[in-house]
């Protein structure tokens, strides 16, 4: 078996048995009582369906550490076209992209990506799950160290980049009774009044990137140290993360939802034998940064609206160059709740 398609069946095993685990009544953290009803509605016995535009990235930079001067790869970003369906605590996105949408490869180069980065949302934890592997990038800012590039004719592409990701991430909401991560970015719930939450949780996370040359192109070559490369080298990172989220709602039906999660735990960092180098391993604690944002309208029927996410790490070091990487998409949705087929979707017995 193939190492992404076993990553993505272990996953998949992963997410079925949670499922399964859930309809257990003794597993009381995955239930999605008891709520405070003053702040929340619950709608996890409907059946909700939701058509959704997506964009993802998965940027990486090589920054001065002196200047703060960087040189920005990002692959060709690409409008996806999916549909959603969510029925209790579970939810499932299909996403595809169509060729007619996405039509600047002689522009932005082509990007082949494998992105899958399923979510579970309970009542009481947040968690994220991220598998991605991108080939293909190109130069972002190049106007800055390119004397008279034209932003309407190609960028520099760099088709060699290739970049690996694998991480999770969970979160406890505290005050899960009143605040509902699940009424912003899975629609099974409502928040009818304001209300917010301290978070906490560990994370993982695992990145390495290759290229057939250094990230330095030779218009930049004075402004970056030459001995910096990247290629090749591992960052395994984990620790515990905390933060706090608010749900602001303005007359029960619109609400803007905001969270920032700070994590701090250690670094390791291995660089292979290159440039006359030897091979290296060195640990650090580092930070890192989750945010997620929506905006949107929820009605007892009917909702729309958007939300985007984002994760940032790459510790600033002050004594020599560090690569920068971040991973973040956007999604704009507009979905419609039903009452589930009793024959497919039987609500769960007492």
């Amino acid at each position: 078996m193939q190492p992404m398609r076993r990553i993505t069946f272990i996953s998949f095993l992963i997410t079925v048995s949670l499922y399964s685990w859930g309809q257990e009544k003794r597993y009381k953290f995955l239930e999605t009582r008891p709520i405070n009803e003053k702040f929340i509605v619950d709608y996890s016995d409907r059946l909700s369906i939701k058509i959704f535009g997506i964009v993802k990235t998965n940027q990486i930079a090589h920054v001065n550490h002196e200047t703060d001067k960087k040189l920005e790869y990002r692959p060709n970003e690409s409008l996806n076209i999916g549909l959603g369906i969510g029925y209790k605590w579970f939810g499932l996105d299909a996403a595809f992209n169509f060729g007619g949408v996405n039509n600047d490869d002689d522009k932005f180069g082509k990007t082949k990506r494998f992105d899958f980065r399923p979510s579970i949302y309970t009542r009481k934890f947040a968690m994220d799950i991220n598998i991605q592997k991108y080939k293909g990038y190109y130069l972002y800012n190049p106007e800055d160290y390119i004397s008279g590039f034209n932003a309407s004719g190609s960028y520099p592409i760099r088709s060699d980049i290739k970049t690996y990701r694998y991480g999770a991430s969970l979160l406890y909401v505290l005050n899960h009774a009143k605040f509902s991560y699940r009424a912003a970015f899975i629609y099974n719930e409502r928040q009818v009044k304001s209300a917010g939450s301290f978070l906490v949780g560990p994370y993982f996370s695992y990145f390495r990137m290759d290229a057939d040359s250094t990230l330095i192109i030779p218009e930049a070559e004075s402004e970056f140290d030459l001995s910096q490369d990247f290629r090749g080298s591992e960052y395994i990172r984990y620790g515990l993360a905390g933060g706090y989220g608010y749900n602001l709602v303005l007359g029960h039906r619109v609400f803007v939802s905001l969270s920032l999660v700070l994590g701090l735990g250690p670094e390791i960092k291995k660089t292979p034998a290159i440039n006359g180098f030897l091979s290296d391993t060195e640990s650090k604690f580092t930070g890192r940064l989750a945010t997620r944002i929506a905006i949107g309208y929820n009605a007892p029927k009917f909702f729309f609206g958007m939300s985007a996410a984002g994760v940032y790490a790459g510790e600033r070091d002050e004594t020599e160059d560090f690569l920068e990487r971040g991973v973040s998409h956007a999604k704009f949705f507009v979905g419609k709740r039903f009452n589930p087929p009793k024959l497919f979707l039987p609500k769960r017995g007492k």
